[in-house]
């Protein structure tokens, strides 16, 4: 069984604010004890408890970091593009310096949360957001580090924006932790998970191929005070006797198939795919002896795959393709496959090969194959017969 879960952490600022920026419609703060700096504005929906002041009209320090060239035959950028860019690389890192020099390095995890939205990502504005939960002092001296920068005409006050958090990055983390073991409870043999705590809406964002819908319902009981959003990831996994494999309505086409990768070896739990569309990978299958090799399929994963190679990963569905055979051929796709198969494991030293290309010569009465790598060898050909 296998789970991925993560956040998206302030330390991530210069990375993942797009992504954050996406999910960040819905209302903040909707109730948060006043400890002393009042809300000043609403903006998003989040309560504003200081601001910097744009005391210069002109800034050319930052104008001249902010300039950009577009290469020759390049289209020009939109201007929210430029405006994201900019804040990315201009106000991003200086409110992240200021942060972990008041806070110290990592301690906005335990105080609040640190962000970057961006319109070309449906923001309302390009700007950066360091929200704190219970403000204290510490506000000011944020202010102190960042206001010479305004007035010096290095960052703009209008990208920077400081709210009262109804959540800390740490409380969103051990969250997270919670709905994790949860799930792992319900999980079924086979199932998967992933799962991320949303810095900017507090939200639980679950994607997953086996919670029924009263599973669904019991975690939203057991977490009230939290928004947990599910999205099925592919097909639910089956239930107990149910196969993993789908079949073809007609077993044979005449018509060539583009689709799938080809079975190079099956059996024991696992199978070994690889060419056309499916990248090589070994698969542990429980019904990997019910494949046969030459068969061409498209396989479901569960769960991430191995960065080896061949990769190494769980099938959740093998789906078998019909089977091409020419209306004139003796042979079809598969079981030509199957002989050169054999073939190659003969000729060539890698131990394994993979089919890169494969078609019928009907005058010829023959298969023709190019696999990789070739060792030197060009098109393996097999006579239909």
């Amino acid at each position: 069984m296998k789970y991925c879960v993560s956040i998206l952490l302030g330390a991530a600022l210069l990375l993942g604010g797009c992504e954050d920026s996406e999910m960040g419609a819905s209302p903040q703060n909707s109730s948060v004890e006043d400890s002393g700096w009042p809300m000043l504005i609403k903006v998003s929906g989040r309560e504003i408890i200081a601001e910097l002041k744009q005391t210069v009209e002109e800034t050319p320090k930052r104008d001249e970091r902010a300039t950009f060239e577009t290469p020759p035959g390049v289209e020009e950028p939109s201007k929210e593009t430029m405006e994201d860019l900019n804040v990315k690389a201009i106000e991003g890192p200086a409110v992240f310096e200021a942060v972990e020099k008041v806070y110290g390095e990592g301690g906005i995890h335990h105080e609040g949360v640190i962000f970057n939205e961006y319109q070309t990502s449906g923001a309302e504005q390009s700007a950066v957001w360091v929200g704190i939960k219970e403000p204290d002092e510490r506000v000011q001296q944020l202010l102190d580090l960042l206001q010479p920068k305004v007035d010096a005409g290095e960052i703009l006050a209008e990208a920077i924006y400081i709210f009262r958090s109804p959540h800390t990055e740490k409380e969103l983390y051990d969250l997270q932790e919670e709905v994790a073991q949860a799930l792992k409870g319900m999980q079924t043999k086979g199932g998967s998970f992933g799962l991320y705590a949303n810095v900017v809406t507090g939200d639980i964002e679950i994607t997953h191929d086996f919670l029924r819908p009263e599973q669904q319902e019991e975690l939203r009981k057991m977490f009230a005070d939290h928004t947990l959003n599910f999205e099925q990831d592919g097909r639910m996994i089956p239930e107990p006797g149910q196969s993993r494999i789908i079949t073809p309505e007609q077993t044979y086409t005449d018509t060539p198939v583009t689709e799938g990768g080809f079975i190079l070896s099956a059996g024991e739990g696992r199978f070994f795919v690889g060419g056309g569309t499916e990248d090589v990978v070994y698969y542990k299958f429980s019904e990997a002896d019910k494949l046969k090799v030459g068969q061409r399929v498209k396989v479901e994963r569960s769960g991430p795959i191995m960065k080896s190679y061949p990769g190494q990963g769980t099938a959740k569905f093998v789906e078998i393709l019909p089977d091409y055979k020419p209306a004139n051929a003796k042979l079809s796709e598969s079981q030509a496959v199957a002989k050169v198969l054999e073939m190659a494991s003969e000729k060539l030293s890698n131990g394994f090969s993979v089919i890169d290309e494969v078609s019928f010569d009907e005058k010829e009465k023959k298969w023709i194959f190019k696999l990789w790598p070739e060792d030197g060898e060009g098109a393996l050909e097999v006579k239909d017969q």
